[in-house]
């Protein structure tokens, strides 16, 4: 008997953040290699087995290839369920996220990946208002958890959440008075326009997180469908403002040199934590532009 399956040539799962290729299967932030492999080499009347021989379940190694299956999403390099916000992605799901994206029968190709996704995540949401608001907190109190490095903290919302949430923010004043201080010793000797320049945007990128988890607290208790509206319009706002910043900071450290940095260990340790955590703001608040801007 021939299993039926069906090999697309691109994962929704796939990330390339600036030449860091992370998977983002069920909600990780997992490195990846990339590997060439597909349907030219897998073939349109592919078998389950004859996919199979191709898996290689190291959890590093992605062909950028997935199959459908009985109705599920797998990786074909290593042999994952695919799914998204503890939900398993079904070849149903697939299907309408690549003809909302490609509105044709166009076949998606690696370049979709993101919108894909995107388009994966709302279906998940189903975009009710009840779930964005458990998705923002479930993930905020997931990335401030991982930011500020906490441990022994609840791995679930209904723990001690504000705790949690609260030790972040304070945390990002922190990191916020640390860079207001670089930014001023080198704007007043302007020895250095562009470190100073990253130290503000730094400073900028604190504060708005600072907002944006401020106002995530304030939306728990919130029950009143059009006032909800408004701070889920402003949350979105603040998490563009967060994500485009991201994206501009990162882009000016990895074009810097360092070398004169080095007997500044503090800074150089800086940066190179926020280099770990610019790739989870950038899956984060990517997501939640996707999914906000959906309930407006």
């Amino acid at each position: 008997m021939v299993e039926n399956i069906r090999i697309y040539n691109f994962c929704p799962c796939y990330k390339d953040f600036e030449g860091e290729l992370i998977c983002l299967n069920d909600d990780n932030l997992i490195d990846i290699d990339r590997g060439m492999i597909g349907l030219e080499i897998l073939g349109r009347d592919a078998t389950l087995d004859g996919v199979k021989r191709f898996e290689v379940g190291d959890g590093t190694t992605c062909f950028t290839s997935i199959y459908t299956h009985e109705d599920c999403v797998y990786c074909v390099s290593q042999g994952w369920k695919i799914r998204i916000h503890n939900e398993d992605i079904t070849e149903d799901m697939l299907n309408q996220s690549i003809k909302l994206y490609t509105l044709g029968d166009i076949e998606p190709t690696i370049d979709c990946a993101s919108c894909v996704y995107g388009i994966l995540l709302a279906l998940v949401l189903v975009q009710d208002q009840a779930s964005i608001k458990r998705y923002l907190d479930e993930f905020s109190l997931k990335v401030a958890i991982k930011l500020a490095e906490i441990e022994q903290v609840p791995t679930e919302v209904n723990g001690d959440y504000f705790k949690t949430v609260q030790t972040f923010l304070v945390s990002l004043l922190d990191d916020q008075y640390y860079w207001q201080d670089v930014h001023d010793k080198y704007s007043s000797s302007r020895a250095d326009e562009q470190m100073s320049t990253i130290a503000k945007m730094m400073t900028q990128l604190d504060r708005n997180q600072f907002q944006f988890y401020s106002q995530v607290l304030n939306i728990k208790g919130v029950d009143n469908a059009r006032l909800l509206m408004k701070m889920l319009s402003h949350i979105l706002r603040i998490s563009k403002g967060i994500y485009d910043l991201n994206n501009e900071i990162h882009s000016m450290i990895v074009s810097k040199t360092w070398d004169e940095y080095s007997e500044d260990k503090i800074l150089t340790d800086k940066i190179k934590h926020y280099l770990q955590k610019s790739r989870t703001l950038d899956h984060f608040f990517g997501n939640i532009l996707d999914i906000v801007k959906t309930a407006r």
